[in-house]
């Protein structure tokens, strides 16, 4: 992990709730944050550990899971480039449910809590765009409960590949960040069940796989496999 320095107001991967600051807003987070660089796999937050700071994806890509055991994660959600982490966390002492890490080389800042509570308190654009970023996560999950609970192998991976190209990578086309042990922990699956499901579409001919590089060759029939699970 190492330490840098940039300025709020100039970010160009600002999420959309810190457009709805002020320049002197955003200043003021500045001298309430540092930013930190992670290594591919780097743990970024430990459950268990005290919340003190919200996290922001200033670049690259995270994974958020539960520690079942030491043998055992359930990956919650990805976070990409221009996403917040913690916000649940927000008016609450509580300790963290979960833990962050690095799945690609990452830069996060940390922003120290009670600064983003006191602009809740006093900018009610940049409360609402929270309030609304927060929704839309709990939203995610209730959908992600029922695919760890209804849908079956082949259903599990048509989701992650759809969800991959849509909300993390933005292209049909792209490169896997993730090992099978991350895509086994988002799916609730075994290892081996990924290997055979990637296998199988594969030789469906519903993906292309040339050294890590992904591509949805077939990506309605991939849709209909994910509806009906």
């Amino acid at each position: 992990m190492n330490i840098s320095e940039n300025i709020c107001s100039i970010c160009e991967n600002k999420s959309l709730c810190f457009c709805k600051l002020s320049e002197n807003e955003l200043d003021s987070v500045s001298l309430k944050r540092v930013e930190l660089r992670y290594k591919k796999g780097e743990i970024i937050a430990k459950q268990g550990s005290f919340v003190t700071h919200i996290l922001f994806v200033q670049k690259g890509l995270t994974k958020v899971y539960k520690e079942i055991n030491s043998k055992h994660n359930l990956i919650l959600n990805l976070y990409p480039t221009g996403t917040l982490i913690s916000l649940p966390a927000l008016f609450r002492d509580d300790l963290l449910q979960y833990s962050v890490a690095a799945i690609e080389d990452t830069v996060v800042c940390a922003i120290d809590k009670k600064e983003i509570e006191s602009l809740i308190l006093s900018n009610g654009e940049f409360a609402k765009s929270i309030i609304s970023t927060m929704a839309k996560c709990t939203f995610y999950h209730f959908d992600k409960i029922v695919s760890l609970t209804q849908k079956q192998l082949n259903g599990r991976i048509a989701e992650l590949l759809l969800f991959l190209a849509k909300y993390i990578y933005y292209s049909d086309k792209f490169h896997m960040s993730l090992t099978r042990k991350d895509m086994a922990e988002f799916t609730g699956l075994s290892v081996m069940s990924v290997i055979r499901a990637f296998k199988d579409f594969k030789e469906s001919g519903l993906i292309s796989d040339e050294n890590g590089t992904i591509e949805l060759l077939k990506k309605d029939n991939l849709e209909k496999i994910s509806l009906l699970g």
